[in-house]
């Protein structure tokens, strides 16, 4: 794993010094060169036409790569290096987002049905239902939090997909049990609920990284809430304890301090 980590980071390296290098060819050969032309037109204004036009060009391109202008060729050959750089950057951040959608799209592309019969993943988690209680048949709001820990579970790591109203062994169980405890008793009802519970729970701004639907399998209602990764670490106020929760495999657990940094510390890394 370890070597895979290097030879991964050794790729990310080499791109930025690519990007870098070209960006400083750019500098060297190209806007210096273009920057003495606009230059020479500046200065001279009108005094010039369309015939000798070539001959300002060839003569503005010769005079930037004279010695005496060294200093110049340095300067914009270190601009097109910082602007080269970070275009490095822009791409393999673009590059880690592609990496994470292209997860997500292989999830997508199967059906809802298809996503049940393969089972709970890394990317994918069962719910019963976000309120109602099968074993006590009876609502337990103490089971909403249990959605909010999947749901920070998946915001942690690397998103994922949470179907609510199909239990651990992927039997459909539909949301009607669950719109009963609701005043609003239908799928809106139960929309409104969860995001009340994500903003409560983890800010207003979260909700933005959700994206919540409603699909009906064999005549029975259920939720799909597709999560993106957060940007920032969230964390579940539970017990008067701040806690860091991370999917991991088909489960979701909660981490130590000293995991949470360990971990959030990594990804910066891989990040950078």
């Amino acid at each position: 794993m370890n070597i895979i980590k290097g030879a991964n980071l050794q790729i990310r390296n080499q791109e930025l010094l690519i990007h870098s290098l070209v960006g400083l060819l750019v500098g060297f050969f190209i806007l210096h060169p273009i920057s003495m032309v606009i230059y020479w037109f500046d200065t001279h204004g009108a005094e010039y036409s369309l015939i000798s036009l070539g001959k300002v060009i060839s003569d503005s391109f010769s005079h930037a790569f004279s010695l005496h202008m060294i200093g110049m060729s340095i300067a914009f050959s270190v601009l097109g290096g910082v602007i080269g750089f970070g275009s490095g950057l822009y791409y393999r951040s673009l590059k880690r987002k592609d990496g994470v959608l292209f997860g997500k799209r292989k999830l997508l592309e199967q059906s809802i049905p298809s996503l049940i019969k393969e089972g709970e993943n890394e990317f994918v988690e069962f719910k019963s239902s976000l309120r109602h209680d099968y074993y006590q048949v009876k609502m337990n709001k103490n089971l909403e939090m249990v959605i909010m820990k999947s749901i920070a579970g998946f915001l942690n790591a690397k998103g994922g997909t949470l179907l609510i109203g199909v239990d651990d062994f992927g039997e459909v169980l539909g949301l009607d049990n669950d719109y009963f405890t609701l005043k609003k008793n239908d799928k809106d009802g139960f929309q409104q609920r969860l995001i009340t519970l994500v903003s409560n729970t983890f800010g207003k701004n979260t909700c933005a990284f959700l994206n919540i639907s409603f699909h009906l399998i064999n005549r029975r209602e259920i939720c799909t809430v597709v999560i993106q990764p957060s940007v920032r670490p969230v964390y579940v106020n539970e017990n008067s304890r701040t806690i860091f929760y991370l999917r991991t495999g088909n489960v979701t657990n909660p981490l130590t301090t000293s995991e949470t940094v360990g971990y959030l510390q990594s990804r910066q890394i891989i990040k950078n």
